[in-house]
């Protein structure tokens, strides 16, 4: 087994592995690659040698487990053991973690490897993880673009094979969102499935710890490290969102809709638009960041205090501490009868299939209000929801579908894209990195 090519076996494959080599390999590409594209943070050598030397040892003895050997980084909002958990605000940078957060454990029980920790939007409140103090990740398939956020790190790193999959966190698209412009694949579960504690919250209500990884089996390797024994659900019909069909959304990823539900046609299923006239994505999105931001002020008071949050996420605390009454209370109508909507397509429908993101990547420093129109959805409903890439743009950018379930429906959700990622055939390693 050549070892340039360790970084681009799968889950299945690192486990039959030599987990000392894979981690050797994957810490010489974050030394060499992480320069150009800054996705990490933090980065434990020591300890994933170590703990690579018993996974050789557990695969030499026919014991593997699940994730043995696999080396996987960790958002800087999740507590790792001995790590700093920043959030990716500078006024935490001395948070040291004094345990592993559940998320971690199952994984380091699973046989996982944790490499390391992963840039992230400040508080995971923005989309952009062009962090002022940790740095502005680059995205692997374009130099100058944004790799998304606030799980940025996770989405740039695994899609330029510095680890094999990562955590991050989804509070109104933060990890799908990063998968759909890093061209990888990734999991919001259901709200409340996995533990949370040793998670620094923006918004409790909205809040899920979810996996991104460059396969669906991969994914969905790593869910089931993280959600044992779940079992998959019959699947016969599928819906689009009227509301969806006149929002704005480049030409690329209206032609990746469009094939994505001819392919789900092509698989035998019922594809349907119901009718949507009361949902108002970009109003539901407004008020979930609204709600976010004022969380948020309360969370992070002590580091605005001691001057360790930016100016700029302080005027963003501000916007949603200054919200009217008035404004708060159609917030919540709006969330409200946006969950109403979605939960009732559910009853009829078994997923529901919307773009991820109306755009690709863009430039830095250029971004659009509506990265989390078609994302917020998902967690304000409190429904699983999975980002898988769906083609590509004019400058090779990916663009990104999205499949939303009913509560608990992550196994089918996982087979569903598994199938349709099939006929898509949209994946791509970034080829600066290969």
């Amino acid at each position: 087994m050549a070892e340039i090519a360790l970084h681009r076996l799968s889950i299945a494959e690192l486990r039959a592995a030599d987990a000392v080599a894979v981690t050797e390999h994957y810490l010489d590409r974050i030394a060499r690659l992480d320069p150009r594209l800054r996705a990490f943070t933090h980065v434990d050598a020591d300890r994933a040698r170590v703990d690579a030397a018993w996974s050789a040892a557990l695969i030499d003895r026919g014991e593997a487990r699940p994730l043995e050997g696999v080396p996987i980084g960790i958002k800087a909002n999740i507590d790792v053991d001995g790590w700093p958990t920043t959030a990716g605000v500078e006024g935490r940078r001395d948070a040291i973690a004094t345990s592993d957060a559940a998320v971690v454990r199952l994984l380091r029980d699973a046989g996982a490897v944790i490499i390391g920790q992963l840039n992230m939007h400040e508080a995971a409140l923005g989309a952009t993880t062009d962090n002022p103090a940790f740095g502005r990740t680059e995205n692997p398939h374009g130099s100058g673009r944004t790799p998304g956020g606030s799980s940025g790190g996770s989405g740039a790193a695994v899609a330029a094979g510095l680890c094999a999959a990562a955590l991050g966190t989804d509070t109104l698209g933060s990890v799908r969102i990063p998968a759909a412009f890093n061209g990888v694949y990734g999991l919001k579960p259901t709200n409340g499935l996995l533990p949370d504690d040793g998670l620094v919250f923006l918004c409790r209500r909205l809040d899920s710890i979810g996996p991104l990884a460059r396969s669906v089996a991969d994914l969905g390797a790593v869910f089931a490290a993280l959600s044992p024994g779940a079992a998959t659900s019959p699947l016969g019909r599928v819906a689009t969102l009227s509301s969806v069909d006149g929002h704005e959304m480049e030409p690329a990823v209206r032609t990746a809709y469009t094939a994505a539900t001819m392919a789900l046609r092509g698989l035998g299923l019922v594809v349907e638009t119901v009718a949507t006239p009361g949902l108002d994505l970009a109003g539901t999105r407004l008020a979930g960041f609204i709600e976010s931001a004022r969380e948020a002020a309360a969370t992070f008071a002590a580091e605005r205090r001691s001057g360790g949050t930016s100016g700029q996420f302080n005027a963003l605390m501000d916007f949603g501490s200054d919200a009217s009454a008035a404004t708060l209370a159609a917030g919540e109508a709006a969330m409200a009868d946006a969950a109403e909507i979605l939960h009732r397509v559910l009853t009829s429908h078994d997923v529901v299939l919307l773009p991820t993101t109306p755009q690709a990547a863009f430039a830095h420093g250029r971004a659009p209000n509506t990265q989390a129109d078609f994302t917020a959805i998902a967690n304000i409903a409190g429904l699983p929801a999975l980002s898988l890439p769906a083609g590509v743009d004019a400058d090779g950018l990916p663009v990104a579908a999205q499949l939303i379930g009913r509560a608990g429906s992550e196994p089918m959700l996982l087979e569903l894209a598994a199938r349709l990622d099939t006929i898509l055939d949209a994946y791509r390693f970034p080829a600066d990195f290969a």
